[in-house]
């Protein structure tokens, strides 16, 4: 009933258009210009129905009072051939009106559609960032399980090496539960936890974590970082996240290096109030540092794209920098920058 009546608003539109240009066309003695604002005003407020109302109105109206003679239908045919002319235009008028109507309608639809791609692509990228996140600590728990009951199968038990690989487990266990604690955080809009980290510790924390596949995969590690290295400002899980991530990609691409030593350095220092962190391989390096931290870009087979596109963002929410570069020799350099804790207590 509403949409009927709406209907038949827009068509009381045509009418009035053309009441309302009729005296004025008579006043100007300029019925062409007067009707054909008619039949645009109706088709762009009315659509095509009442545009086309509007034009079969104006052209009575047209033929009956501004044709000689006027008041009359019966007229010569150069009189005859300006109507013809007239309705023409108002025609060709309606139908471009319509046109872009329609393409205006497309449009809209189109971005319904577009923002509703937009909208699951934003879920898939979070999907896939929750798993990558949240694949470490559970990875690193089931290998601590393994290891436990490895020490625990031996005879006589190793207790002591049992006792740590459990320990390592329920570390492992509170770090998945703070990720999702961020997750939580994230979606209520609070600011990070960042409190003092200290480098070093999450390094040693990550060469320990991946000791079992350094030993397996012979991969050389230098670590090199200064005693008097300034700690940072940061959330320490979030951090822990980002070295773990370049790191497994160092390892990842020397995997099937095999005319050179698999060499992997960490390496930190402090450099105008920012402490640098670089890790560097000599694995078969990457060629378009360009493209690398783009969300789904991926140069692995089994990748997902989303480890250095959430390596960036967090490092730049720690007021910070990541980028990337090839290798003195071979391989790649990735390097962090985030402000030094004592850089950030001098700013305040």
């Amino acid at each position: 009933m509403r949409e009927d009546y709406g209907r038949l608003k827009t068509y009381l539109l045509a009418v009035l258009a053309c009441a309302i240009a009729l005296p004025i066309a008579w006043e100007l003695n300029a019925p062409s210009s007067c009707f054909l604002l008619a039949a645009m005003v109706s088709s762009l407020y009315g659509g095509r129905g009442p545009g086309y109302v509007t034009i079969l109105i104006s052209s009575i109206l047209f033929d009956f009072f501004f044709l000689l003679p006027r008041f009359h239908f019966l007229h010569s045919g150069e009189s005859f051939l300006r109507l013809v002319v007239f309705i023409a235009a108002m025609v060709l008028a309606t139908a471009l009106i319509a046109a872009r109507r329609r393409a205006e309608e497309s449009l809209r639809q189109t971005q319904a559609k577009l923002a509703q791609a937009t909208q699951t692509a934003t879920m898939s990228q979070f999907s896939a960032s929750v798993i990558h996140e949240i694949s470490q600590p559970l990875s690193a728990m089931v290998a601590n399980g393994q290891a436990c009951i490895r020490w625990l199968a031996v005879d006589p038990p190793n207790i002591a090496h049992a006792k740590g690989a459990v320990e390592r487990i329920v570390r492992d266990g509170k770090d998945a539960g703070e990720i999702i604690k961020g997750l939580r955080t994230l979606f209520r809009r609070s600011p990070p936890k960042k409190e003092p980290v200290d480098l070093r510790h999450i390094v040693n924390e990550v060469v320990s974590l991946l000791r079992g596949r350094v030993v397996k995969e012979k991969v050389m590690v230098e670590v090199n970082l200064p005693k008097d290295l300034p700690t940072v400002i940061g959330d320490r899980i979030q951090l822990q996240q980002v070295l773990m991530n370049l790191v497994l990609n160092a390892m990842d691409s020397m995997q099937t290096v095999t005319d050179r030593p698999k060499a992997l350095a960490i390496r930190s220092t402090e450099q105008e109030g920012m402490v640098l962190t670089e890790i560097s391989d000599q694995g078969v390096g990457i060629a378009n540092f360009d493209k690398v931290f783009e969300t789904f870009f991926t140069t692995k087979e089994d990748g997902m794209g989303m480890g250095l596109s959430i390596c960036k963002s967090i490092i730049e929410a720690h007021e910070g920098r990541l980028w990337g570069s090839p290798g003195p020799v071979a391989g790649t350099v990735f390097t962090f920058a985030i402000p030094s804790s004592t850089e950030g207590a001098e700013a305040e």
